[in-house]
């Protein structure tokens, strides 16, 4: 972070208790992360968490919250039951490797209900999604330069800087490819992969697939609710409704057929969505869909809408529970009230 924003966020360290007080009782907060990894790992990607990390943020908690599983704040909330310690959830998407490597363990030894939210096809081809591809080539400290001026899009410069701010570059290049269609994203991605040195084989730094044994471990965990994140990892809003169709519904009964257990729980790709996508899930049979809308969880949220809090490497435990609070929110309670 920076030296204001260790002042802003160290600051509000003595009010977070207040903060907490001014979140009605029965709204949840519930995180999205998206893969752990050992703290010795080389990697600048925001959705791959230092373990050491996670960790903390668990301990903090299961100190101020009770850490529950979706389906038990899906009843809570619906029942509107005022508590005296606020719920969480804890959810994770994709369904990369290390969910099984090394947030299994953690899970398992700390008997902490999780969400992992499954995107099939690159379970199911062995290969990992255009986003995580470009992430693992763009690994590595020479700097890499990516032009894509001839699919309309910019010039990026890759790992000129490190870290937090490497990491802004890439995830600009990442978003201005998601927003191309997806027929004609692929063009786009193999221009930036023909820009880069391929990775070298057996990197730890790089993010891949689970496999459906890895599936299978998680969904054999009692600890572990598996939830559907469709087929394709597209973002949903930009397919025809045929395709929305074909990828909600193949998730479900992949998941199923590889786990056994029923599907009930969605993740919208990129959090994106509509009243066309929003239908599909709910005819698919989904009782629940979260989004990546970054507040907390309250009352009037439908239980096909439902907002989370990302975290990812880049983000301090002051900044986790500063969001935990209702971020800027938890100053103005009234806010949301008034639109």
């Amino acid at each position: 972070m920076s030296v204001w924003q260790n002042l802003f966020y160290g600051g509000l360290l003595p009010v977070h208790s207040w903060l907490r007080t001014l979140v009605p009782s029965i709204d949840t907060a519930v995180l999205m992360y998206h893969e752990l990894a050992r703290d010795d790992t080389d990697i600048e990607a925001w959705t791959v968490l230092r373990e050491s990390d996670f960790l903390r943020q668990i301990e903090y908690l299961n100190s101020h919250y009770d850490i529950v599983s979706l389906d038990t704040a899906l009843a809570q909330m619906e029942a509107r039951t005022p508590r005296e310690r606020p719920m969480a959830v804890v959810t994770f998407d994709d369904g990369d490797l290390r969910n099984a490597t090394v947030l299994l363990p953690i899970v398992e030894a700390l008997k902490i209900p999780i969400t992992v939210y499954i995107a099939t096809r690159q379970i199911a081809e062995g290969s990992p999604y255009w986003f995580d591809r470009i992430i693992n080539a763009l690994q590595g400290r020479g700097t890499r330069t990516v032009d894509l001026k001839k699919h309309g899009l910019g010039r990026y410069e890759i790992n000129r800087v490190h870290g937090k701010k490497n990491w802004y570059r890439i995830s600009c290049l990442l978003e201005d490819l998601k927003s191309l269609a997806p027929d004609t994203r692929t063009a786009a991605v193999e221009t930036v992969l023909s820009c880069v040195d391929a990775p070298a084989p057996g990197r730890d730094s790089q993010i891949k697939p689970m496999s459906i044994f890895d599936l299978k471990a998680l969904a054999a965990c009692p600890f572990i609710t598996i939830g559907a994140h469709s087929h394709c990892h597209n973002i949903l809003t930009q397919l025809r409704p045929e395709a929305i169709e074909e990828s909600v519904k193949l998730s479900k009964e992949l998941l199923e057929q590889w786990s056994g257990q029923p599907v009930a729980h969605f993740a919208y790709p990129d959090g994106r969505y509509d009243d066309t996508v929003t239908d599909t899930v709910r005819r698919a049979g989904f009782r629940s869909a979260v989004t990546t809308n970054g507040r907390l969880w309250s009352g009037e949220d439908s239980s096909l809408h439902i907002p989370r809090i990302g975290v990812g490497r880049y983000d301090s435990l002051e900044q986790v529970k500063f969001r935990l609070t209702g971020g800027i929110r938890g100053f103005f309670p009234w806010r949301d009230a008034a639109r």
